[in-house]
């Protein structure tokens, strides 16, 4: 067996939160040397510390974890970075607060789903968190590549090298994220085939299949569609590709979690 009690859908909720909430601070690292304003900052900052308190109303408000608990105090952690990584510091100070806060995440995210997992074992554990980090990731990515693109209609003097090195941070968390599904589908294949619908049956590879093509394979498409149209400094085109990208890849997000929630895994 893989889960203990199958995780709630207030768990499953605050998880995800937390991977949205690290794959947008860790886009923003990449964005950090651009001349994009001090509102930028705030707005991408705020847009994560909504998601980290949904994360921790959500572990809350069930009343089932305590103020105590591991994963509310890793929120808080990332949390009070707040000031930091959506204020005013620039350079170390800055990364400091995104490193605190990007700590918190990766915490909170492990500590749910050590209580989700059952003996998962270490090389199964560390694989099954960079798979929810890695969700994460292309979730932040595409996101904040979507809103930064559409912040040269603001600063249109911005250099498009901020854009193309964003979207290859979105490839990458793409790339990484096909990667960590099709070896969660390898390590867990056992305990995978044994639900009620096994996964690697007509229906389970239905919802599988939908998961990698819609919220993986169809946007690392899209993503060499916005790099054309950035080779020729077209922003807008490509802030409207990844518009519709972003737009898959959240449909792609809501399979993973149901996913997780029918197998136990993060896929």
């Amino acid at each position: 067996m893989i889960s203990r009690n199958e995780m709630a859908w207030t768990d499953l909720s605050a998880q995800f939160s937390l991977e949205l909430a690290f794959g947008v601070l860790l886009a923003l690292c990449f964005v950090a040397r651009a001349p994009v304003g001090k509102f930028f900052y705030r707005l991408i900052g705020t847009a994560a510390a909504v998601a980290l308190l949904l994360a921790i109303g959500l572990t809350l408000g069930t009343g089932s974890r305590a103020w105590s608990d591991p994963v509310v105090l890793s929120g808080f952690v990332a949390l009070f970075a707040y000031p930091v990584y959506s204020g005013p510091a620039r350079g170390k100070a800055w990364m400091a607060g995104a490193a605190v806060a990007l700590f918190g995440c990766v915490l909170g995210v492990a500590f749910l789903l050590g209580d989700g997992m059952d003996r998962p074992g270490a090389w199964g554990f560390v694989l099954a968190n960079a798979s929810a980090l890695a969700t994460g990731a292309v979730a932040g990515s595409v996101g904040l590549a979507m809103v930064l693109g559409h912040w040269y209609l603001t600063v249109p003097n911005l250099e498009v090298a901020h854009l193309r090195r964003l979207n290859r941070v979105t490839v990458a968390s793409m790339t990484l994220s096909v990667a960590c599904v099709g070896l969660s589908c390898l390590f867990f294949a056992e305990p995978l085939n044994q639900r009620p619908a096994p996964l690697f049956e007509p229906f389970g590879l239905f919802f599988l299949g939908t998961r990698v093509a819609v919220g993986l394979l169809f946007p690392l498409v899209f993503a060499a569609m916005a790099a054309s149209a950035l080779r020729l400094r077209n922003t807008r085109s490509a802030t409207g590709i990844l518009y519709a990208s972003t737009v898959l890849v959240l449909i792609g997000a809501a399979i993973s979690v149901t996913l997780q929630d029918s197998y136990g895994v993060p896929l």
